[in-house]
């Protein structure tokens, strides 16, 4: 199974490693090793070799934070302070540096500490500035995947035109070919 990397922002789509919140949950990091594996995919690390289940859960807990943040931005409601707190306690550690190599290669190397950082700062980074009331939840039924929605017009609806909006849109169309078909 690979990861989805819609939303516009690392903090966003490591929150969405929960898919299906609110209807049927899916904990997509169920494994360590899925951990490290969403760490490769979302390009943060080239590779994170021990995961143990104590790292899995920091991770898991720094997602939920990000997550009830990223809600708590598109309601315009107060932050838990539990949750910065976390954010910013993850983020006091050092991020992963990529390291230069030759033109055109770059390494990212680090631990889960490492990797926690760089979600934290990248998190910090989205709430504690203006991009915060750029989140929005997906209008798709039942995603509650979180996205920045930087069209133009700020019109943006789904996490993914391409899955979400096109089922919304064929929706429609069905809708509206069954209606001219009884008319």
């Amino acid at each position: 199974m690979s990861f989805l990397f819609v939303s516009d922002h690392l903090a966003l789509d490591f929150a969405a490693t929960v898919a299906w919140r609110a209807t049927h949950p899916k904990e997509l990091l169920a494994e360590p090793g899925d951990f490290a594996r969403w760490a490769v995919e979302a390009g943060v690390v080239d590779r994170l070799d021990t995961v143990t289940q104590d790292d899995l859960d920091h991770a898991r807990a720094l997602r939920e934070a990000i997550y009830r943040l990223a809600r708590a931005a598109t309601a315009e409601e107060p932050a838990d302070p539990e949750d910065v707190t976390r954010i910013r306690q993850a983020a006091a550690h050092t991020p992963v540096r990529p390291a230069l190599h030759d033109l055109g290669r770059v390494a990212r190397r680090g631990g889960v500490p490492e990797v926690l950082a760089t979600l934290a700062t990248c998190a910090s980074d989205l709430f504690g500035g203006p991009d915060r009331l750029l989140v929005r939840r997906c209008a798709g039924t039942p995603c509650t995947r979180l996205f920045l929605d930087r069209s133009r017009a700020g019109t943006r609806r789904w996490c993914d035109k391409r899955s979400c909006g096109s089922r919304i849109n064929a929706a429609a169309y069905r809708r509206r070919s069954g209606r001219s078909e009884q008319a």
